[in-house]
């Protein structure tokens, strides 16, 4: 499960202020841990913690270790859904899986022409592959170059679609609109948040 985590302030303003290096601390610790995808301030006051994929003794124990939990500086209210569909590129579990991400850069002379072909490609991918977790195309901002972000479950799911014709016929329609394309498998190895 993922969970949204709102905390509300407890104390005065002064008190928050105190012990923010701290708290920060034990937010980039997590972040790096792969535990805590998301965090920040809310306009209105209080903050905001969106989790990985952790069960409920982790969400718990994950809450009882913030410095601000334990001096009663913020209380939590936590709100847990299923994370099915996540952005290509956001990973949702906080250990490494069998999860790959494709990276496949190309150049081009015409990249309105490369993103049509491939969206092309990955369209017919996103309606048919088992494994797929979606796709996300980028044009260069000189226009030059294309890069393909798109993630998988598994190794094995990836490289079956070159078994089928139709996507094998897409993604030659696109490499004919590149002047080079070359892809690449990845997964996680290690997380490194901003220190600030």
């Amino acid at each position: 499960m993922i969970h949204v985590l709102t905390l509300t302030y407890l104390t005065p303003r002064e008190t928050v202020v105190a012990h923010m290096a701290e708290h920060k601390a034990w937010l980039r610790e997590h972040a790096d841990l792969g535990r805590i995808l998301l965090s920040g301030p809310r306009p209105e006051g209080g903050a905001v913690i969106v989790t990985a994929e952790l069960d409920e003794t982790q969400v718990r124990e994950l809450i009882e270790s913030d410095p601000w939990h334990k001096l009663g500086i913020a209380s939590y209210e936590q709100l847990s859904f299923e994370g099915r569909n996540a952005s290509p590129g956001v990973v949702t579990a906080p250990e490494p899986d069998d999860g790959v991400l494709l990276i496949n850069v190309a150049t081009t002379d015409d990249a309105a022409a490369s993103v049509a072909a491939l969206a092309s490609a990955v369209e017919h991918v996103a309606a048919t592959a088992d494994g797929f977790r979606g796709s996300r195309l980028l044009t260069s901002v000189d226009g030059d170059a294309l890069v393909n972000f798109a993630a998988w479950t598994d190794r094995k799911r990836f490289d079956a679609i070159f078994e089928d014709p139709e996507f094998t016929r897409r993604y030659q329609a696109f490499a004919e609109t590149t002047t080079g394309a070359k892809y690449r498998l990845y997964r996680t190895s290690r997380v490194i948040t901003p220190n600030r």
